[in-house]
């Protein structure tokens, strides 16, 4: 486990030295780029569900019960993944901050995720990080969808 922490720590270290939109394709359209970001999200939104679901109960220090480690260690896995495509992504023109705002909140929810794992458990201020990480990943989703490179999402669609 602690390789896994230590590899989102290298990433999240390199993310943040490296310019989004270094990777080798050309720069994609504005429909292949929304064609990504909203595969991305909705199975970034699956593995998350899964996990908040199993995790819904847990309080700060208790130990995690084995249904919650499996989700986690995917959902690590994934993110770890989709920084590695959203850093080698050449988006279109105007979506660089968001692109490199969703990084770097992936990068920090990544090592919160790998600490906790570590040591069977997440504190009062890993609750806290995961909270604002994640908050930080939905506001570039929208700021994406602000600036027209996904779909508005209709906030009622669910019900």
């Amino acid at each position: 486990m602690k390789h896994l922490f230590a590899l989102a720590t290298v990433l999240a270290v390199a993310g943040l030295g490296v310019g989004v939109g270094c990777g080798g394709e050309g720069q994609l359209s504005r429909n292949e780029f929304s064609d990504r970001l909203q595969s991305i999200d909705r199975q970034g939104g699956e593995k998350w569900g899964r996990l908040a679901e199993r995790a819904k109960d847990l309080k700060p220090d208790e130990p995690f019960p084995t249904a919650v480690e499996q989700p986690m260690r995917e959902l690590v896995e994934f993110q770890l993944e989709t920084a590695r495509e959203l850093a080698e992504l050449n988006p279109p023109n105007g979506s660089e901050d968001e692109v490199a705002m969703l990084i770097t909140a992936i990068h920090e929810r990544t090592g919160v995720f790998g600490e906790a794992l570590e040591v069977g458990h997440f504190t009062r201020q890993q609750f806290d990080q995961i909270t604002h990480s994640g908050n930080a990943i939905d506001e570039a989703f929208q700021r994406l969808r602000d600036g027209g490179f996904l779909p508005m999402v209709d906030e009622h669609e669910d019900e």
